[in-house]
């Protein structure tokens, strides 16, 4: 009677996939975090902020309560004391996490080195400069809920109830990667490296990464590919609001200089990935050629002239590197950008900087 106990409670625990979920989870928790599978990992890029990083990580471990999350800190050649302190950090809070010394890398590095070292089911990327609160939660529901590659925020209520009516109605659709460009490109959405959550199977799968070496418009480019390649893209009815008291307020240490039109190269090999292998989104094409590629440039132009660049040296630079010839408009050309093209053209001493 005890061994036929014993099977029917075998054949009941072979059949109720929870019990063994739980039984599982049990053991994990009994042996340590080694055996806890990771459900996200935080990827926070760090420089000479001894002082604040601190601040900057509270705001983001209070996020993971309930969520078996690790935390990657990837220290960028800092010049103070940034890497021992997140080491004291991540002891004393009794976080599951480490720290890497990434050399002096750009941006860009630092995050590759972090996906690289990452073994959460998703990852997300937390700059210290662009600090969201309260999100995290919500888009790992929408996410485990979704099995989405690519789940990204709401910037207003609006937003929120749309994204509340498409979990809710089959008959509302999840639009595709490029539709969600178009309405990027066209001022109609918004999305934010500082607030995704992306599947790190989808990334390895794909081969996405950041160009290194790129320093200005790298997040814009690897959101872009991501969203081409990314077959479930999921809006979560989270409404993203900026932590101001975390926030890292320390502005740029030097002026940026003519190396801002790395954007403007960044957009260019997008552009290129959609000549040859999306040449049937002749819309999102003439979208890049007429808007997004000309409001880089101009945008570019804008940052040299509030460092102090002359009008006729930021125009050389624009002749040396080819750009002046992107400044081309269009019938998809918003008519502010149209005005702003005309004016640098014609009469650059009267353009003001936006």
């Amino acid at each position: 009677m005890g061994k036929l106990a014993l099977l029917s409670f075998g054949i009941c625990a072979i059949l109720n996939k929870s019990f063994i979920n739980k039984l599982v989870r049990g053991f994990a928790w009994i042996r340590g975090e080694c055996m806890q599978a990771i459900n996200l990992s935080i990827i926070l890029p760090v420089r000479n902020v001894e002082q604040e990083i601190s601040g900057i990580l509270r705001s983001v471990v209070r996020q993971t309560n309930g969520i078996e999350a690790e935390f990657i800190l990837v220290d960028m050649g800092s010049e103070d004391g940034t890497p021992l302190e997140c080491v004291q950090l991540i002891k004393n809070e009794k976080l599951h996490g480490f720290v890497i010394q990434n050399g002096d890398g750009d941006v860009a590095a630092a995050l590759n080195t972090g996906i690289q070292k990452a073994s959460g089911t998703y990852v997300s990327f937390i700059f210290a400069r662009r600090l969201y609160m309260d999100f995290l939660k919500g888009y790992l529901e929408t996410a485990e809920r979704t099995d989405a590659d690519f789940v990204f925020g709401s910037f207003s209520e609006e937003d929120v109830r749309l994204a509340e009516r498409r979990s809710l109605s089959k008959a509302v659709q999840q639009q595709s990667g490029v539709q969600y460009m178009k309405e990027v490109i066209r001022g109609n959405l918004q999305i934010d490296l500082s607030a995704v959550l992306l599947k790190r199977s989808f990334l390895r799968e794909c081969g996405l990464h950041f160009t290194e070496g790129c320093r200005y418009g790298y997040a814009q480019e690897f959101l872009y590919r991501c969203l081409l390649n990314a077959q479930n893209i999921v809006q979560s009815p989270t409404l993203l609001k900026r932590d101001t008291v975390f926030e890292l307020k320390r502005g740029k240490e030097k002026p940026v200089g003519k190396e801002i039109f790395q954007a403007v190269e960044a957009i260019q090999r997008v552009e290129l990935l959609l000549q040859t292998s999306f040449k049937q989104e002749t819309e999102l094409q003439a979208l890049f050629s007429q808007e997004l590629l000309p409001r880089t440039v101009m945008n570019s132009v804008d940052v040299m002239l509030r460092e102090g660049s002359g009008y006729n040296a930021v125009r050389g630079v624009l002749r040396v590197l080819g750009y002046d010839s992107l400044l081309k408009t269009g019938r998809r050309t918003e008519k502010n950008l149209k005005r702003r093209i005309r004016v640098w053209n014609l009469i650059p001493w009267m353009y003001q900087a936006k």
